[in-house]
């Protein structure tokens, strides 16, 4: 093998290791159709990105922990809707994407925020293995008009346990993990439509 190929191998080699990292654990979900749905997604060619719900359900050790997650996941919660109706216009997959209400048909995504863990950043920083940022979610398709499911998709992202000081372990917040999701959920979207979206 020639030194430019090595060195061609070995750059692959290095990009897609950094990739890997910045990737996170867990899965991104995959879209799960429901059995015995009367219609299908590639029907729809307007969305509606609804609401997300606080559905974290992890015991706080006191009233003001409990006051801090709730507010968290709140911010959350908006800000998933919105980045997932940002990253579905990207696709270009359907003629209108809305935060509101549509009449007439329209599919619809929503669903509940399982868990919003952002984590310890000095201690991912610091220690490697703890402080893990974690973010967890249900993505629920839907007819607008009719309540009926579709299909949905299962979030489980969480941060890697990488070396202490690795840099990786700083850009890996709950937000980082969030747009991931987002960015997973337009392609999928995009692709039950027959589009091949620019999202991974």
């Amino acid at each position: 093998m020639s030194r430019i190929a090595s060195r061609r191998l070995s750059t692959a080699a290095v990009l897609f290791a950094l990739a890997a990292l910045l990737a996170g654990c867990g899965s991104l979900g995959r879209i799960d159709r429901s059995e015995g749905a009367s219609r299908r997604i590639v029907d729809y060619d307007r969305v509606v990105v609804g609401e997300f719900v606080n559905n974290d359900r992890r015991p706080a050790k006191d009233e003001e922990s409990a006051a801090a997650q709730a507010a968290a996941v709140d911010v959350g919660r908006r800000a998933f809707a919105d980045r997932i109706a940002e990253e579905i216009g990207k696709t270009g997959a359907f003629a209108e994407v809305s935060r509101e209400p549509l009449a007439g048909p329209a599919l619809r995504v929503a669903g509940s925020i399982d868990q919003w863990e952002p984590g310890n950043i000095a201690a991912r920083s610091l220690l490697g293995f703890a402080g893990k940022s974690q973010f967890d979610a249900t993505v629920v398709i839907s007819d607008a008009q009719t309540g009926e499911e579709l299909a949905r998709i299962v979030v489980d992202r969480n941060s890697w346990p990488l070396p202490i000081g690795a840099s990786t372990n700083l850009v890996q917040t709950v937000e980082f993990l969030m747009g991931q999701a987002a960015a997973r959920v337009a392609s999928e979207l995009a692709a039950a439509r027959g589009v091949a979206g620019s999202n991974p």
